[in-house]
């Protein structure tokens, strides 16, 4: 079997057995892991500020006691921390939950569904409101018009890459034009795009 990831040149690279001895203080430990336990590895070292095979000592000097094998041990915690990340970072992958921290720029900021609907303002869109009809309390009774189509922008707003467009905003007989540039947040595939209003 090749050992050489790179030389495997198939779609299961990550899946190619790799060889590495790591020292620790009870000796030197032969490691056969597949690529991908590596690459994560390394990934979960730099989260951490460390070397990949700091954090390999760390976790046989954990297994060691317990005389497990030393590649199951590796595995199984490589695993385990990534289960761990990912349930850590399941809250912030919640629908809404990036619009969420969007909306904290100190800017009025909205965000519309695929259906046009209003889902989630930000307490500076309300004042924003409030200056178009004094009395407006709330959200509800306002209809935001974009320029372009809400399908066209979501076609073409790339990740990581805004789009300005003009925009009317009607409140019972009050109506305002306005700018507002346009992003569309993660997670994919997108179902909401935020605006902020410029003028």
């Amino acid at each position: 079997m090749n050992d050489n990831p790179e030389a495997a040149g198939s779609p299961m690279d990550w899946a190619t057995p790799i060889f590495r001895t790591v020292s620790t203080a009870s000796g030197r430990h032969a490691l056969r892991l597949e690529a991908a336990f590596w690459d994560a590895l390394q990934v979960l070292a730099q989260q951490s500020g460390r070397r990949p095979t700091d954090l390999v000592r760390e976790i046989l000097e954990v297994a060691r006691p317990d005389n497990i094998n030393v590649s199951r041990a590796v595995r199984s915690a490589v695993t385990k921390r990534l289960l761990d990340e990912q349930s850590r970072m399941a809250p912030l992958a919640a629908p809404l939950a990036v619009v969420q921290l969007m909306q904290l720029a100190p800017s009025p900021s909205f965000a519309l569904d695929r259906q046009k609907r209003l889902v989630r303002v930000n307490d500076e869109f309300l004042r924003y409101l409030k200056t178009i009809v004094a009395r407006a309390q709330s959200p509800d009774g306002a209809q935001l018009t974009l320029d372009r189509p809400i399908e066209q922008l979501f076609a073409e707003i790339r990740p990581g890459t805004t789009l300005e467009c003009a925009m009317s905003i009607r409140v019972d007989t009050h109506e305002r034009r306005t700018q507002v540039r346009v992003v569309i947040p993660p997670p994919a595939p997108a179902n909401v795009l935020v605006g902020f209003v410029l003028t």
